[in-house]
């Protein structure tokens, strides 16, 4: 499996329908059972709402799922918001410190893929592990560290994904993603953090309501299992994709089968006729999708984003579309998924990510060249010199190691930029208060994790500098 190629430390990319944040992992082998019920969060009210279930045909078959119809772009109910009842207790600090995050700030999937896949459940979790002293270390020999989601624990009545799965050529049992995780279960040493990939998180909570920003909980354990250490996070995840604002139908299906009616007249292609018959469409197998696992085109011209970006670039128009274009297709209006601190200070998608044009074009490899921190934040990251990146183009990490995600600091010491500054398009402080309890379970109050005592015990000597990686 591949690591994911992903958006760097600003905001959220410009649109590609369905298309944001999920890779590809080998499949495994367990066995594919049929999920029996598939529902949908309600939409178009005015605040959470629990979803109808739509049962299951008498032959077995996945019901249609019903989509919002309206012009207004905002057709999901708002998000559930406060902090829940059952977030543990902060532990006090002792020896040990964990920083948990969601490599992404948002992840998307599909709730339908009876017609194509780009974006399967998939959600990946990151922990770094730090041994607290005058001179902290990284733990970087392996340990138990676990994960648990709190609210959204069963994403299984929330997608047809697990029905259609073998047809994609994934053995899965339901409510398993593509790596072999669940919901909950023990995170893979790698290097110097830790990580739960391809874990298959729904927007829905086990309540029945919209919730894209559920909890998860991370427990360093020692020899005996007993908890050292303890963060709490969001492992963001949603589906509001409006797709349907441009693609009639009047079922999340029907709106698919638009899609790919769309691609059959103006590309040729004879994708209806197959899906009908039973063979949905694997958009990477054309288009390469650095993302999904796959760096080469097959007889496609452009990549997936690249191909999506461009030809909406000179189709969406009109007064239906959000305010935000982006929210079009990336979640979304409600979900709110640009909601970090830059955010709040008014920069938008296009300031550092540029037009639809400027996305889709062949001088980027999707999910590699992106934005670099330093178009902006010129003098060793300090405050941003500027807001807006007039040729984005030419302001590209040079490869993924280069992104935010992956990027490395503290003067030598390896903490990784996400776990004291946030996630990606969700940098501290955060618009949504639940991305900002781990903060202030740290050190006492929501923005960057800055105080020296959360990992040092007494002050250190010198100044603080980001450059440097071990």
């Amino acid at each position: 499996m591949k690591q994911r190629r992903l958006s760097l430390f600003i905001i959220i990319g410009v649109v590609f329908s369905m298309y944001s944040c999920s890779p590809q992992a080998t499949p495994t082998t367990a066995p594919t059972t049929s999920t029996a019920e598939v529902s949908a969060p309600t939409l178009g009210a005015t605040s959470p709402a629990a979803p109808t279930p739509i049962a299951a045909t008498s032959t077995g078959a996945t019901p249609a799922i019903a989509v919002p119809q309206g012009s207004s772009g905002m057709a999901y109910p708002a998000p559930e918001t406060g902090i829940p009842s059952v977030l543990p207790t902060a532990m006090p600090l002792q020896n040990y410190v964990v920083f948990a995050w969601n490599n992404l700030g948002m992840h998307c999937y599909q709730r339908d893929f009876s017609q194509f896949l780009i974006l399967p459940p998939y959600n990946n979790l990151e922990a770094q592990v730090v041994q607290r002293g005058r001179e902290p270390r990284i733990l970087r020999a392996s340990t138990e560290v676990d994960y648990q989601t709190l609210e959204n624990t069963n994403p299984v009545p929330y997608t047809n994904f697990w029905d259609y799965a073998s047809a994609y050529g994934f053995n899965v049992q339901p409510g398993i993603g593509l790596t072999g995780k669940g919901t909950s279960g023990s995170m893979d040493f790698s290097t110097d953090h830790f990580v739960a990939e391809g874990v298959p998180l729904a927007d829905t909570s086990d309540s029945g309501v919209f919730n894209p920003y559920p909890f998860f909980v991370v427990n360093v354990k020692d020899s005996s299992g007993n908890s050292v250490a303890q963060t709490v996070n969001v492992a963001p995840v949603s589906t509001e994709m409006s797709c349907y604002l441009c693609h009639a139908g009047d079922t999340t299906e029907a709106v698919m089968v638009n899609i790919i009616q769309s691609h059959d007249k103006n590309m040729g292609t004879g994708f209806v006729s197959q899906a009908q018959a039973g063979n949905p469409i694997l958009c990477d197998s054309c288009h390469a999708d650095p993302a999904m696992g796959v760096a080469q085109n097959n007889g496609a011209t452009q990549t997936l984003s690249g191909a999506i970006h461009t030809f909406h670039a000179n189709t969406m128009t009109g007064s239906q579309l959000p305010q935000n274009e982006c929210y079009s297709c990336h979640p979304g209006p409600e979900t709110q998924c640009l909601r970090g601190a830059m955010a709040t200070a008014g920069v938008t998608c296009q300031d550092c990510h540029g037009t639809m044009s400027e996305v889709g074009s062949s001088d980027r490899t999707p999910w590699v060249n992106l934005p670099m921190c330093q178009s902006c934040h010129t003098n060793n990251f300090t405050r941003a010199t500027t807001s807006h990146i007039d040729n984005p183009n030419q302001h590209l990490s040079p490869n993924s190691a280069a992104l935010f995600q992956n990027s490395k600091a503290h003067g030598g010491g390896g903490i990784y930029c996400e776990a004291c500054h946030g996630s990606t398009h969700a940098i501290y402080p955060s618009m949504n208060e639940r991305d900002n309890q781990q903060s202030i379970r740290l050190q006492g109050q929501a923005g960057i994790v800055s105080d020296c005592s959360v990992c040092h015990e007494g002050q250190p000597e010198g100044s603080f500098f980001h450059f440097g990686e071990d």
